[in-house]
């Protein structure tokens, strides 16, 4: 919400200086305004909320909790974007070279977006069943899903006094939860009732049962019997005396005072300020002023594209029903599901190597970095998810809901594992990740473009639809139907934020167009409700890449190379769509230009 959550020549000169580029050419006295504006800027931000510290690797905060709920923290992170525009402010950007001035753009856009942001009580959102900060406590004593780095005594003993500060938290949150209900922003009875799931599992009464053990069940060899056993004693003496303690306080407290206070009403219809704060998230999500109308009626078409292409692969499927009787047949079968988690997991290793092959013919730029598979801990999870990379934790994590296996039917794997890893999100943000000689900080880590990301992510899917990755018509199903869902969202997030729609016509409109198991429905229904703006990012994401792509094919004819393309998309870490707009466009004048004198 605060800033948290460009050519080759732009990364270069650009924002490079902060993390050690290689020397380039003599820069102007506003290119280097510039960059220090950003530096100071991410400097001051990854040191904000400690408990960002293993992401941002600030080794020297591993052991603090942090509080991002306090008014104080607040007004830090205001404080922090108001320095920088006045930073930019100093900057004469009329001298600023073009790729300078695209920096300019990206950073002086995002500061004031953010700047808004500080009008809203996004704290009263901070909770509820898709995030919040005690799952992601929970998650950080897991060793396949944290970032914490948990290599040495001293990393051990850090993340035993890091939860010095769980009980006060635990206090600010539910002082939040009371003043956020009396403002009239408590949740959704629904999602407020499921949001228990996020955290039950840490009330284990039995120490050694508790999530928060895990990380003393394996320690490294290095430590001796001695230091091993006093760690072990230190963990269930923290699980003990903070842990429960706080964990039950909380439950105690949601399940008796908060739970009652649950509002009917579904989405931000209803809430304070809804229709400035749904405009405003619109902003976040899309990097662009859309009308939610506008959004609504694109949904509708694309909806109506795809029932037509679904309804051919269900006849080349054997399938001769309408659309309805066929979802709800694909849907109803035991085969198209997996029984267990290791069936699930073969599926996606054995897929890997076939994609892998087509990446050659498609992509120039493959991150030397490496993901892994691990299965999700929280049932209200997505189907699949991403973690990117860190100092810390060098290597991609590719996150499955093995808790509700219907998630991802047998016929969805493809397109999920294309758009989750290869070449979606692990390649966009492991190549970023590894660009550490040619971004800032700000730009790898904190700058974040919803319509960017999860846009080339669907844009992958259809990549791999292309690329003859889809060995049957079951597969073409599942293809559409995750295109058809991403198409559904732009139509339902509307309908919830911007209409008012009760959840039983979101689930209905969503059974109607999706072959999804009934219990997913619900999930990714109540998701939209607590996220007002993020599913539109994909399917807008991903029309603005398609736009371009289509443009340049035009304007390059035979010349066009699909490699160069994905190239331009990706070479410069996360961008605004604006942004991208601006670096194909340089880059095809560049390419028009070559093509003219040969």
């Amino acid at each position: 919400m605060y800033g948290l959550l460009l050519s080759v020549f732009f990364v270069f000169h650009t924002l490079g200086c902060a993390s050690g580029t290689k020397p380039g050419p003599t820069k102007s006295d506003a290119d280097l305004k510039l960059e220090a504006a950003i530096t100071r800027y991410a400097e001051t931000n990854k040191r904000i909320d400690p408990f960002s510290a293993p992401y941002f690797n600030v080794l020297e905060d591993l052991d603090k909790f942090g509080d991002f709920l306090s008014p104080e923290m607040k007004l830090r992170r205001k404080a922090n974007v108001e320095t920088a525009l006045k930073d930019i402010a100093n900057v004469e950007a009329s001298k600023l070279s073009r790729p300078q001035a695209l920096a300019f753009t990206l950073f002086n856009s995002d500061m004031e977006h953010e700047l808004k942001g500080f009008d809203f009580p996004f704290e009263y959102f901070a909770f509820d069943q898709m995030g919040n900060r005690f799952r992601q406590y929970i998650d950080d004593s897991s060793p396949e899903l944290t970032s914490f780095p948990f290599k040495t005594r001293q990393n051990y003993e850090a993340f035993v006094n890091r939860s010095e500060g769980f009980l006060p938290f635990v206090d600010r949150q539910i002082l939040t939860l009371k003043n956020g209900a009396k403002e009239g922003y408590a949740l959704n009875c629904v999602i407020a009732k499921s949001a228990t799931e996020t955290y039950k599992d840490a009330l284990e009464k039995e120490v050694v049962k508790n999530p928060f053990y895990r990380p003393v069940l394996k320690l490294p060899e290095s430590l001796s019997k001695e230091e091993q056993q006093r760690l072990k004693d230190d963990f269930a003496m923290m699980i003990q005396t903070r842990i429960l303690p706080g964990f039950e306080k909380f439950d105690a407290f949601y399940k008796k005072e908060y739970l009652p206070k649950c509002r009917k009403t579904f989405g931000l219809k209803g809430l304070p300020n809804a229709e400035k704060l749904y405009a405003y998230q619109i902003r976040s999500n899309a990097d662009l002023e859309m009308d939610p109308v506008f959004i609504h009626q694109t949904g509708l078409k694309e909806v109506a594209r795809i029932r037509k292409e679904m309804q051919k692969a269900f006849n080349e499927l054997g399938y001769s029903g309408s659309i309805k009787s066929n979802l709800k047949k694909i849907t109803a079968d035991p085969q198209s599901y997996f029984t267990n988690v290791k069936d699930m997991f073969a599926a996606y290793d054995s897929l890997r190597a076939d994609v892998n092959r087509e990446v050659e013919k498609s992509f120039s730029l493959i991150p030397k970095t490496d993901f892994k598979m691990v299965e999700s801990e929280n049932p209200e999870d997505a189907a699949g998810s991403y973690r990117d990379p860190t100092e810390i934790l060098p290597i991609g994590r590719f996150i499955v809901n093995a808790k509700n296996l219907k998630s991802t039917p047998r016929w969805g794997v493809n397109t999920l594992f294309i758009h989750e890893a290869i070449p979606g999100h692990h390649f966009h943000l492991a190549l970023q990740y590894e660009m550490k000689d040619t971004l800032s900080e700000y730009q790898r880590k904190m700058f974040y473009s919803n319509a960017f990301t999860e846009g080339w992510a669907l844009y992958a899917e259809r990549w791999g639809r292309e690329a003859g990755l889809l060995k049957d018509p079951a597969q073409m199903v599942g293809s559409l139907s995750d295109e058809m869902l991403r198409a559904v969202r732009l139509v339902v997030d509307t309908g919830i934020h911007h209409y008012g729609w009760p959840r039983e016509k979101v689930i209905k409109y969503m059974s109607d167009n999706l072959p999804s198991d009934p219990r997913d429905i619900q999930i990714e229904t109540d998701r939209y409700s607590v996220w007002p703006g993020q599913a539109l990012g994909y399917k807008i994401g991903q029309l603005k890449i398609l736009e371009l792509r289509a443009l340049a094919q035009k304007r390059l004819g035979a010349k066009f190379n699909l490699k160069d393309f994905h190239k331009v998309v990706l070479e410069n870490g996360t961008v605004s769509l604006p942004v991208l707009e601006s670096n194909v466009e340089a880059w095809l004048k560049t390419s028009e230009g070559q093509a003219t004198m040969l």
